[in-house]
């Protein structure tokens, strides 16, 4: 992945002084302190043993590692949520095996002439080919007029007419319209006529087919939910312009870019084409691990603030290698285990939070941030009742910014829709921690994207203030080599203790946390 440059700043925030910021902090340090290097190492060489079978969702090792959590939050004291210690995450699991594509006599071959985009649903398909130019409706151009597409499989070239050199016909610039910025607004459109799949064609063929080809074969996962009304699954594969003009007779795609619309072009309608897909298609059943630790004030207990972690990774290889995942996410996990002990001591010595705790154990993060998009359409608890979110996810190594001083912590989100949140934060770290807060990843233009890759982003985007912290990646990320004896178990417990910290602030004042920022963000990611 690409890293930016190593910056520490504090963000130009109105920050209430510190003084007036930190109330109850002094209060859990006792509790704090409890979390120590000894007992996440402890809980980390069993969560990221071999045993463990890299955690992949749905497998058996991902259910043993659910089981050790479920266990530990059960002897901590914590009450199970909704009567239990999981919330089931139901999931479709598909695998692409090879497809063929006939059309007008010719066989056109999976991963040699076209590719699909990822997710397609269908398995078979068929009628009539339509060709129609950009497949683009908008003022003044409408390259469906005369078409009736209705249960046809429609050809259509990518992007749009025009480029940066000569400008763009539909803006009358040198920069594209949405109809080349949005990848599914043309199968949207198609899908709404009446279309039975699209087949791009594309100059990029060659390059989009080395990116697409090694993730095709792989098994997808996704939440086992009807999303009628979001998007389309309409068959989408790209296609070569050689596989076109062997098809239509062309002699070049320049053709059609010169003369549509002006529909002077013969050819529009081609035979009939059929597109056979083999899959396998099958459903598991996957568990968040949860656990509550109920407010004793009763005028605050219905408020949740929530820690979490997601405990999935991503499993065996083909060869049989296991992929431990001691940093992605054990440490994280482990982080969220001891938080766990650290509150629950305090309950039991008449220290319990004014506001209930929520402690959560993800699934799923790897295939998508299944496990947190599920609590977040399916919540315990009311979601305006939560306060906000404290996600630990990889926090226990360093990047190649920081190799000479491990005594840091990226935050992503802290400032993005509470100023409040973010102040104390800040407050907290500078008055018990005093690592160093590093924003370089929180910046809007991050191109990492950071903030839409852990599962906070399912709290933010229910306009939920939100924490997430990241030491960043590293040599072993995704890699065999992420295995617990390289992890830095002293920084893990200070971040441990941080996190402890604002959450102890966060569930003891008087206020619930004031949502005052915009987030700039898109809402998509």
């Amino acid at each position: 992945m690409k890293r930016t440059l190593f910056t520490w700043t504090i963000l130009a925030l109105p920050l209430l002084g510190w003084g007036q910021t930190l109330v109850y902090t002094d209060s859990g340090l006792t509790w704090a302190n409890t979390i120590t290097a000894e007992d996440l190492s402890d809980h980390l060489y069993v969560l990221a043993a071999d045993s463990m079978e890299g955690r992949e969702t749905g497998k058996e090792g991902q259910r043993k590692a659910a089981a050790y959590i479920a266990s530990h939050f059960e002897a901590a004291g914590l009450e199970p949520v909704q009567g239990s210690y999981f919330q089931d995450v139901p999931l479709k699991v598909s695998q692409l095996k090879g497809g063929i594509l006939t059309w007008g006599g010719s066989k056109l071959l999976f991963k040699n002439d076209w590719v699909p985009y990822p997710g397609i649903e269908a398995s078979n398909v068929e009628g009539d080919v339509v060709f129609a130019g950009y497949g683009i409706q908008d003022e003044g151009w409408d390259d469906y007029a005369g078409l009736d597409v209705r249960g046809r499989m429609v050809v259509m070239l990518a992007g749009e007419p025009g480029d940066e050199e000569r400008g763009f016909e539909l803006t009358g610039t040198d920069r594209p319209s949405r109809w080349s910025q949005d990848r599914n607004a043309k199968r949207e459109l198609a899908d709404s006529l009446g279309a039975s799949a699209v087949l791009v064609v594309t100059e990029e063929y060659d390059v989009l087919k080395s990116r697409l080809v090694p993730w095709l074969s792989r098994e997808r996962m996704r939440l086992d939910v009807d999303r009628e009304g979001e998007g389309t699954d309409l068959p989408t594969l790209l296609i070569s312009q050689e596989a076109l003009l062997a098809v239509s007779g062309w002699k070049s795609t320049k053709v059609v870019e010169k003369k549509w619309p002006k529909r002077k072009l013969k050819n529009t309608m081609w035979p009939d084409g059929k597109l056979s897909i083999a899959r396998m298609d099958d459903k598991v059943m996957a568990t968040n691990v949860w656990g509550l630790l109920p407010g004793t004030d009763s005028t605050l207990a219905d408020e949740i603030v929530v820690l979490t972690s997601h405990y999935d990774h991503v499993g065996v290889d083909a060869e049989g290698l296991i992929y431990n995942g001691a940093d992605d996410d054990g440490s994280g996990t482990v982080s969220l285990l001891e938080n766990v002990e650290a509150w629950t001591e305090a309950y039991r010595a008449g220290q319990g939070p004014r506001r209930s705790v929520l402690f959560m154990a993800f699934v799923g993060e790897e295939k998508g941030l299944l496990g947190s998009e599920w609590y977040s359409d399916h919540p315990a608890f009311p979601l305006e009742q939560h306060v906000c979110d404290l996600n630990m996810d990889m926090v226990g190594r360093v990047d190649e910014a920081h190799v000479d001083d491990d005594r840091y912590i990226y935050l992503i989100g802290s400032d993005k829709l509470s100023s409040e949140l973010h102040a104390i934060s800040e407050a907290v770290n500078e008055a018990h921690v005093g690592i160093a807060l590093d924003y370089t990843f929180n910046a809007p233009d991050d191109p990492n994207r950071f903030y839409y890759r852990s599962d906070h982003y399912n709290f933010a985007k229910h306009n939920i203030p939100v924490i997430f912290y990241f030491s960043g990646v590293h040599e072993d990320y995704h890699g065999p080599g992420d295995t617990p004896d390289k992890i830095l178990y002293p920084k893990m417990a200070e971040i441990g203790r941080l996190v402890f910290l604002t959450s102890w602030e966060v569930a003891n004042r008087d206020g619930k946390l004031s949502v005052d920022q915009v987030n700039d963000f898109p809402s998509n990611r």
